[in-house]
């Protein structure tokens, strides 16, 4: 009895060598899956960062001035791999449509000739550009390629007033994510399309293209370490070594003010950007705000620190009942409008940031855009709302960290840009009004003392670009 009690008891080898086998096949399907899952997260992640870095960029150069916009050459040539945007170039031309190719279009380059236009030799108009077809780019562990177009595009409807082939510009983006270790396939490419019209050209076009009869382009407003002018036009002084903070709670006609006893004149939005310096190897940044009150730490953090706001939700726009006022919201302005002023669609802050000390923490920045019309000492602020919710601010509060530093030493500031839709568009500031930006810190988005934000400086030139159809410049 206890000899086949025994031979009943336990495994067999061949048992369990079938449950190894089982169990081995079922960790490798196991394995398998969360390989795949976590390469198709990563992937999503890429391809999200390749979409935002193609936007940015589409955003950037339309910014940027008619003359500038031009390929640098030489000129990219045909690839004959079609995961590649140059396989779309065919010669000096490049093809709109992706799938089926077509729709070539003349690439507009470095040097190029704007027919009848300007006074040339040859009674053409020679364009200096300064926009590079291709080059690397790397965000974090995402690497890639970014590819970029200008092209000639013919207006059909222009008629008589638009004799040439060469009526507007169009723009492409195109970005391409590099193949990683843990994921070697071949992937294709992401892009966006807009186009950029230069209103000297083409202004008196017929039929009209908008309500005032002429093209949207984007007029750029750069943040300036200069007051504004009560009259006339500012004269930009660069900035040359750390200073106390502006008090910008008041008008332009109150002039430079620091401290909280007197309101100031706003800091002023200029057409001009900072100029290079003549030594750029040893150009220094400054301290926007060197007051002992604000700074954790005076000596390495430079640019304007704002402080938290001790109210939430972005109701800081005008503090009151609490100790230097002047340092919780910083404000900028326009001169006055020479004529009345359309804003035609998006507005877009491009600025430079990164964290007090290079720290981790979060932090929520508070975007104010109003119209300003002023009467001796007094003024009105009306502030412009945004189309989400209609509230009279844009936050923004990246989901994890304020932008860190990636590079120690020296710090590095981060460039941002937050794209801002209003309520009702078209919206006009009147001859003699003045647009306006204001920024304060969120304390329900942000854990720590404050947010640097850095312009005014060659290679930070934080700046408002607006979407209008009576450009300035």
């Amino acid at each position: 009895m206890r000899a086949n009690l025994s031979k009943e008891q336990g495994f067999t080898i061949v048992e369990v060598l079938v449950a190894i086998f089982i169990v081995s096949i079922a960790a490798m399907v196991t394995f398998g899956l969360m390989t795949d899952a976590t390469r198709n997260v990563e992937r999503a992640k890429a391809n999200q960062i390749a979409v935002e870095f193609a936007e940015q960029e589409l955003e950037r150069l339309r910014s940027e001035p008619d003359e500038r916009l031009a390929m640098t050459i030489p000129l990219p040539g045909h690839s004959t791999n079609p995961l590649n945007p140059n396989y779309r170039i065919r010669d000096d031309e490049f093809a709109l449509t992706r799938e089926p190719i077509g729709e070539y279009a003349q690439m507009v380059h470095n040097g190029g000739e704007i027919e009848g236009v300007g006074t040339s030799a040859e009674g053409g108009y020679i364009t200096h550009g300064t926009v590079v077809p291709s080059e690397p780019f790397e965000s974090g562990n995402v690497k890639g390629r970014v590819y970029r177009y200008v092209v000639w595009r013919n207006d059909a409807a222009c008629g008589s007033a638009c004799p040439t082939q060469q009526d507007y510009k169009q723009i492409v983006v195109a970005v391409r994510i590099d193949s990683a270790p843990n994921d070697p396939t071949q992937h294709g490419y992401f892009e966006v399309q807009s186009k950029f019209i230069n209103p000297k050209r083409n202004a008196d076009t017929d039929p009209p293209k908008n309500s005032k009869g002429g093209y949207t382009t984007a007029q750029q407003f750069y943040l300036s370490d200069t007051p504004c002018a009560a009259s006339g036009e500012t004269t930009r002084v660069e900035p040359t070594e750390d200073h106390l903070l502006h008090n910008t709670l008041g008008v332009c006609a109150n002039g430079l003010k620091t401290g909280s006893t007197e309101p100031g004149a706003p800091d002023a939005l200029t057409l001009s950007p900072p100029a290079p310096p003549e030594e750029p190897a040893v150009a220094a940044l400054h301290d926007f705000a060197s007051d002992v009150y604000l700074e954790p730490n005076p000596d390495t953090d430079k640019g304007l620190q704002i402080p938290v706001s001790t109210s939430t939700n972005c109701k800081s726009f005008s503090p009151t009942g609490v100790a230097h006022p002047e340092s919780f919201v910083h404000r900028w302005v326009t001169d006055k409008m020479p004529a009345d002023f359309e804003i035609t669609g998006n507005l877009t802050f491009e600025f430079y940031t990164r964290t007090l000390n290079n720290q981790p923490y979060s932090g929520g920045l508070c975007i104010y855009l109003f119209k300003r019309y002023e009467s001796g000492s007094s003024f009105s602020d009306t502030r412009l709302k945004n189309f989400l919710g209609s509230t009279e601010y844009w936050l923004y509060a990246p989901p994890n960290y304020w932008p860190l530093s990636e590079a120690q030493p020296p710090l590095e500031w981060k460039r941002v840009r937050v794209t801002m839709e209003l309520s009702k568009t078209p919206e006009t500031i009147l001859k003699d009004g003045r647009l306006g930006l204001a920024l304060s810190v969120d304390p329900a988005h942000t854990n720590a003392s404050a947010i640097p934000i850095m312009y005014d400086f060659p290679t930070m030139a934080s700046r408002l670009e607006v979407d209008t159809t009576t450009p300035l410049e």
